[in-house]
Parts: C-alpha cells; structure tokens; sequence
C-alpha cells in the first residue's frame, strides 16, 4: 500500500494511496500526528511498551518525558466498534431517464386517417397502429422496413389454351392449385396441373412398335404415380411409356372426368415445379377460345424468400398462428405460410388473401409509445406521409462517463439507479459509447446506456435526472474501522487508538487497505472484532 505523507487526500472509496476516483470526499486529517486528547500533542515517546491485556497486546504510547505511563482517556471520547464487513467502492455518475426517440411511422399507401392512438399509449406486436379508410395498419416485429407485398412468389406463368372450344368452368382468383387439381375446362375436358420441370410439348401415347420414351414421360409417370395411380407398382419409372402406363393414364383420367383414352393430348396437362395460386382469371365461362389465348395466370415457380418473409413467419409463429406447427420459419414464402397469414388477417379485420399488402404492416425493432399525432383520425395522409411520432416503449438512462473513467464499466454489467425520489433501482448497462461527445461546456463524455431491470419504478416519469452508482472495486470479510479513527504517527506507519476497558486508550499500529463508505480495511494481529476504537 502507498504511504500518506500528510493525511489530506481526497477519499471516497479504495485502496489508500490510489487516485482519487471522480466522486470523492474530503477527509479532515491534518499533516501532524493526530492525538487522541490535548495532552499528546507534545513529542512523541520514541518507545512503546507492549502491554497484555486479556489475549489482546496493545502497544501504549504516553506523553512527554518517557515515564511509561498507561495515558488517561479523556472525559468526553466517542468510540466505534471494530467489525467485520464487506467494503465497496462506488462511482458515481450524471445520467439521466428517458425514452429513446425514433422515426415517424408513415403510412405506405394514401387515404384518411380513421383511427389512431392516444398519446402515451404503448402499441405492442400484433396490435394495430392506425387504420387507413378503415383498414388496420399493424405493428409486427423486425429489423427490415415492409418494401413489398409478400405472397407466394414474385414471379408469375401465364397459362395459355392449347386447344379451341368453349370455357366451360374457371377456378377463382386467390385459389391454391395443387398436383393433379384442376386449372379450368374446355368443353368440359379438364386441363389438369401436374408437377415437373419440363413444359408440356407434345402428345404422349403408346405407340405401338416402339414406345415414346423421354423426361416428359418420366415426369408423367412420376406425378401419377404420386397421385396414387400406381399402387400395383406396375409402372416402371423409366420414361418409357407402356402399356401399363397407358392403363394408369385412363385410370387417371376417369377419375378427373376426362375421355378415357390412355393418351395426354397436348395441353390436357400443364407442367409447373409446385403448387400455384390463381393470381388472375384472364377470360369468362362461355368464352370461345383458340390454342394460344390466355385463359389464367397463376403464381410462378420461385418461391418468395428474404429477411422480410423471415420476419414476418417469425411475427405470425410469436402471436400464435401456427397452432399446427405447420409453418417453417425459413425465410421461404410457402402454401403453409399463407395459412397462417390468412389466419392472422382473419383475427386483424383484415381482408383474409394471405398476401401482406404493403402498407398492412410496420415492421419495428419493439414495442413503441406514442409521443403525438402528425396526422390525427379524420386528416388525409399522402403515400409515405407521417402518422405518429413514437418514441421506444423502454425507460433508459444515459449516464456520462468521463474519458478519466473509462473501463469502470463494460455492456452487461448491473448498477444501480438512484430516482429523484431517492428511490433505488437495479439496472444492466446495454453499450458504451466508443465515440466520445463533446457537450455544451466543453467537457468530453462517452453516453453509457442502461436499461431499468424493472421499468416500473420510474412510473410515468418521461425525463428525470438520476444518478448511476457503478461498483468498481470490493473486499469481502474484512476487518474494518471508521475512517477518521485512523492515525498518522511522526515516526511512520497508522494506528488505532483502542479503549483498554479501565478508563484508558492505547495505540495499536495497523496496516491500512480498502477504504469506502467511511470505513477503512486495517490489518493487525492486536485487533479483534468488537474491540473499540476511539474516533473524533
């Protein structure tokens, strides 16, 4: 430990010795040796004697002259218990309670304002911001802002009549088409979709001689015998088309309604990867058709994918829309997550599509509080224009850490908030600035951000000074006095002036150590917890 040459140092907390840290108190030592009473302000005596007193030795020191003498306490004395204790060093810094601040929410589409919140109210994830003539517009968590609609797939097949007739049924807009379902009707002949890579290019039958082979004809046995029209097993999956294939084929095409012929016309399939939804219905039942005219289009064969799908199926598994466990959260846009999109707009008041219109949705980071209105219900709001101001639903505290104080503090560590109501609170430290900033007197701080491990405490407080108590050093179970009862002696080297139980003190030399909270750490193997220490 550091030596004290004259005993007026600045003192809050830690080893004696070190530098003052940035909250510190003063301690009223003088340069000279402290006496306990008027009498030993006089030289000191140059010896001590070492005097037994019950299993404790103390060393006695006596004014003037060397006589020896036990010296006399004095009439009026306070004394303090040696104890043992835990001692920690606190940092104190200027910080203050807020709520952080962020961007207006704008509306993605045009319209009249029909609902909106109050000021102060708190909108959490699957609750809806405001409403667009009458629509709700809903928060959803996530990092990426909404850019598009979200559906099936960006993409999109224009299927085409292969043959002249007459439209004679037409599935609806929005409909899923899955393998072996039917597109639409020519004179009551179904066109059928069935997977596959490879487009429908030609007219597949048994030939008699040598048989039609080719991938067209693998895929056909393929996706038939996944429809279950193979259960003998007497297709062979070589794309080769058989008698047995051809059998399976008039099988098939019984169970559709087709003419039971044992041949794939051209155009009675239509080859596509997956399942399709009918994006649009580009003719009308009883319309006269030639091959060539565009009947339907259906979603195409690339799946949606991207950060904002990954969001949106983490939102819709969150607030519970995957009861089934059928959703995959995988960023991929699937048939499983249009249900469960549908399903969510059905609780919303949301037209039930399973497409997620831009300006539907607000993706955010968390919950916000509204601060104000720019638009309030009844003002007419432009594409992209602002409806709320919001500011984070979380109570922070900025503290400001001086460059002298940097490293006393990292990102996760607790501290302790103290209110304006001297309420005391814990908190956990969320960053520390690595860029200093400079403020309006000069001085350089980094912004230390911690959030309230229970919000609660700070009620509806908006924006409060408070003070951040930051422990940057301990001892535990140690031995300890107050402060003040320490003594500098001329000679070198502290002492503790102790009550000897029959009306006097002797000094016990001690080795200082940690210090805080007006106690001070003392080793010596004279002392004993509960023994009583002289103090100012």
């Amino acid at each position: 430990m550091a030596d004290l040459p004259d005993m007026q140092r600045e003192i809050s907390g830690g080893p004696l010795g070190d530098a003052a840290p940035a909250e510190t108190r003063v301690l009223p030592l003088g340069a000279e040796p402290v006496s306990p009473d008027p009498r030993r302000r006089g030289p000191w005596l140059v010896g001590v004697i070492l005097v037994a007193i019950g299993a404790v030795a103390v060393l006695l020191l006596a004014d003037g002259g060397g006589d020896g003498e036990v010296a006399s306490a004095p009439a009026q004395v306070g004394f303090a218990d040696v104890v043992i204790t835990d001692l920690v060093e606190v940092t104190t810094l200027d910080g203050t309670l807020g709520r952080e601040g962020g961007d207006p929410i704008s509306s993605s589409i045009g319209g009249t304002v029909t609902a909106a919140p109050e000021p102060g109210d708190v909108v959490s994830q699957g609750e809806t911001l405001f409403e667009i003539d009458g629509e709700p517009v809903v928060l959803l968590f996530g990092d990426v802002p909404a850019f598009r609609d979200i559906t099936l797939t960006e993409d999109v097949v224009v299927i085409d009549a292969r043959s002249s007739g007459t439209i004679t049924w037409l599935p609806e807009v929005g409909t899923t088409i899955e393998q072996g379902d039917i597109l639409f009707e020519i004179d009551d002949e179904p066109v059928v979709l069935l997977f596959g890579e490879i487009p429908a290019f030609r007219r597949m039958v048994d030939l008699r001689g040598e048989n039609m082979t080719g991938v067209d004809v693998a895929q056909l046995e393929i996706a038939l015998t996944a429809l279950g029209f193979n259960e003998d097993g007497d297709v062979t999956l070589d794309d080769e088309y058989s008698d047995f294939t051809e059998t399976m084929v008039e099988n098939w095409q019984e169970s559709i309604g087709a003419t039971e012929d044992g041949i794939v016309d051209l155009g009675e399939v239509v080859f596509l990867p997956r399942q399709v939804e009918i994006v649009s219905v580009d003719v009308e039942i009883g319309s006269s058709v030639a091959g060539g005219r565009t009947v339907i289009t259906v979603t195409g064969p690339t799946p949606m994918t991207g950060d904002d799908v990954l969001q949106l199926e983490t939102a819709l598994g969150a607030l519970g829309f995957d009861d089934d466990g059928a959703l995959v959260v995988d960023g991929e846009f699937t048939t499983e997550t249009k249900v469960a999109v549908t399903a969510w707009q059905e609780a919303a008041g949301i037209e039930p599509d399973g497409v997620v219109d831009l300006g539907e949705v607000v993706f955010l980071p968390d919950s916000v509080r509204i601060a104000s209105l720019v638009t309030p219900s009844g003002g007419r709001v432009n594409q992209g224009g602002a409806v709320l101001n919001v500011t984070s639903s979380d109570i922070v505290v900025i503290a400001e850490l001086s460059a002298a104080d940097q490293g006393i503090v990292a990102e996760g560590d607790i501290v302790t908030v103290e209110l304006p109501d001297s309420t005391r609170t814990s908190g956990t430290t969320e960053s520390v600035a690595t860029v200093a900033t400079r403020l309006p007197d000069g001085t350089t701080i980094f912004e230390v951000t911690i959030a309230l491990d229970d919000p609660v405490v700070a009620g509806d407080l908006d924006e409060a000074p408070v003070d951040v108590d930051i422990v940057t050093d301990s001892v535990t179970g140690v031995a300890a006095v107050p402060v003040t009862a320490l003594l500098a002696l001329r000679e070198g080297g502290y002492a503790v002036e102790v009550d000897l139980g029959n009306g006097t003190t002797g000094l016990v030399p001690v080795e200082p150590g940690f210090f805080a909270d007006g106690l001070v750490e003392v080793e010596s193997d004279l002392l004993e917890p509960g023994m009583r220490v002289v103090v100012p």
